[in-house]
């Protein structure tokens, strides 16, 4: 097989488990899926607290570090529209949600924006990882929110709306990257306001 970061020819490791379970492969060699670096932070949500949105958001797991490594990665994927890189966490994203229940909602992106990406990074990830999701959510505003603070954030209002109904269940947000959490948070908010029962989160890196 060849990798899809570095292009090298590799072997698929053979495993016990892939004998009796389907795991889907990364299609990345153990050199390079061995410079990311696991998550070890945990989500504080204090900021949070006396705000609008305390209480919105159950819970988050992320599963990666921000380091350079990964920030490579996130530019080629995203920004040099190299979607075939949505393979490389496949296997990764798909063990982490047979481990939660819920219905999985992805962060959105604007209109305006998915034409100039030419696709969802977010939904391309999931699809990668052949994990179910459903749009419940749509964002109202084609604003870049990376380039606002975490107090600029939470003040922008209806950043997303609801466009089919919420029943009282347990959903999952997926999100490509946590940063401030502001963007999690508010589209929690809007699943709690119509009626969701549990929000938790999952993001692929912890910014």
């Amino acid at each position: 097989m060849t990798c899809l970061i570095c292009g090298a020819l590799y072997q698929s490791s053979a495993t016990w488990s892939k004998l009796f379970i389907y795991n889907l492969d990364s299609s990345t060699c153990k050199r390079c899926f061995a410079k990311f670096e696991v998550s070890k932070s945990t989500t504080d949500f204090t900021d949070f607290l006396g705000t609008p949105y305390e209480g919105a958001v159950d819970s988050v797991f992320c599963l990666y570090s921000y380091n350079e490594p990964m920030k490579e990665y996130l530019h080629q994927y995203k920004f040099l529209q190299d979607v075939a890189l949505a393979k490389v966490f496949s296997g990764k994203l798909q063990q982490v949600f047979q481990k939660i229940e819920g219905i999985v909602v992805p962060i959105p992106m604007h209109p305006k924006k998915l034409q100039v990406r030419t696709f969802s990074q977010v939904d391309e990830l999931l699809n990668a990882a052949q994990i179910p999701f459903k749009q419940l959510i749509t964002k109202t505003t084609p604003d870049s929110q990376g380039k606002k603070t975490k107090t600029e954030r939470l003040k922008t209002t209806n950043l997303f709306e609801a466009i089919q109904t919420i029943e009282a269940t347990n959903y999952i947000l997926f999100d490509d990257i946590y940063t401030t959490g502001a963007t999690i948070h508010h589209a929690a908010k809007i699943l709690k306001n119509a009626g969701a029962k549990r929000v938790d989160a999952i993001t692929l890196i912890k910014g």
